[in-house]
């Protein structure tokens, strides 16, 4: 009976790399700005425990963030920022075949923020720095997946849920929230 539940269980667990690419943009309630995307990459690993529903933790380094536009002064800021993300996923197989299944998942992320850089060009002051950017950001993912042996193929998109905008003492209070879009390929190595 043991043997038995240890090969079962053995059966429903995925372990593998993953890498790809991330495009994020950061939603603003800046005044007269224009916000526009910003690529980055992604790579980490996943473990997937179940069969046809499913549990998906992630453990990823990400790089993301957006560019911003201040309309009327020609101030372009681009903010990069790098992150531990760790995404909890949960899924389910829509098609569950032995070569090849399609997946939709779903479910929370938190990111710790590593490093932050903010490049300007202008040379005009700008008020956003890198202390205005908090160290945690939290975030909704949902997508869906295609396996096909021994690959995994995901595109996710990302939404914001906090405020990663911190005003300094005398700045204004804005909101800042990142979303972005995931596309990994990944390899199941067991």
């Amino acid at each position: 009976m043991m043997m038995f539940l240890g090969v079962a269980v053995f059966a429903q667990f995925t372990l593998g790399p993953k890498a790809g690419m991330t495009m994020g943009k950061l939603n603003t309630t800046f005044p007269e700005v224009k916000e526009e995307l910003k690529t980055g990459w992604q790579a980490g690993v996943f473990v997937r425990f179940g069969k046809k529903l499913y549990l998906q933790p992630e453990l990823m380094f990400v790089t993301k963030g957006g560019k911003i536009t201040h309309e009327g002064l020609d101030v372009k800021t681009t903010v990069n920022l790098s992150s531990v993300q760790i995404p909890l996923l949960i899924g389910y197989k829509l098609i569950d075949l032995k070569a090849i299944n399609l997946r939709i998942m779903t479910g929370p992320a938190v990111s710790f923020v590593t490093n932050e850089k903010i490049d300007i060009d202008s040379s005009i002051e700008n008020p956003l720095t890198k202390d205005n950017i908090k160290n945690t950001i939290w975030s909704y993912q949902f997508g869906a997946g295609i396996d096909f042996l021994m690959f995994t193929f995901d595109v996710r998109y990302e939404w914001g849920l906090n405020n990663i905008f911190d005003p300094q003492t005398g700045d204004e209070s804005y909101d800042m929230k990142s979303n972005v879009w995931n596309i990994s390929l990944g390899w199941k190595i067991f």
